[in-house]
This record gives structure tokens, C-alpha cells and sequence, in this order.
């Protein structure tokens, strides 16, 4: 039982981590991968790939939900 509670600990840390690195890429702060130190850039839908943010060399690639604004 007690490696199930670390796991989801672990699991919950990650999920703040990327949830923090998400909202301040979104909020225009520049960030480097942490494995190969490329900036983050981010690709909004009907671009050339799904929308999320990534990094040049693809170590990083969070793909994220989103819409197009309708006109």
C-alpha cells in the first residue's frame, strides 16, 4: 500500500510541474526544455502539427486541446 501512496504522489508532483510549466509557456515566459535546453515554442490549431508545446528537437512535445476562435 505503501508504494501505491508514493506513486500517486509522484504522479502529483508531475502533474503540477507540467501544469506549471504549461501555464507560464501560455503566459509568453520563456522556457528551455530540461533535456536539451531548446526553448519551448508552442503550436496553436491549424498549424502545421496538434496543438500543444514543444521543443526543436522533440523532447518536449505536451499536446493540448484546444479550438480555433470561431469568427
Amino acid at each position: 500500500m505503501a508504494e501505491f501512496k508514493q506513486f500517486n504522489q509522484r504522479n502529483a508532483k508531475a502533474y503540477q510541474q507540467q501544469r506549471n510549466l504549461i501555464k507560464q509557456v501560455l503566459a509568453g515566459k520563456s522556457r528551455c526544455c530540461e533535456h536539451c535546453q531548446q526553448a519551448l515554442f508552442v503550436v496553436l490549431p491549424g498549424q502545421s502539427k496538434p496543438a500543444g508545446i514543444y521543443c526543436a528537437k522533440g523532447c518536449t512535445a505536451i499536446e493540448l486541446e484546444m479550438a480555433a476562435p470561431s469568427s
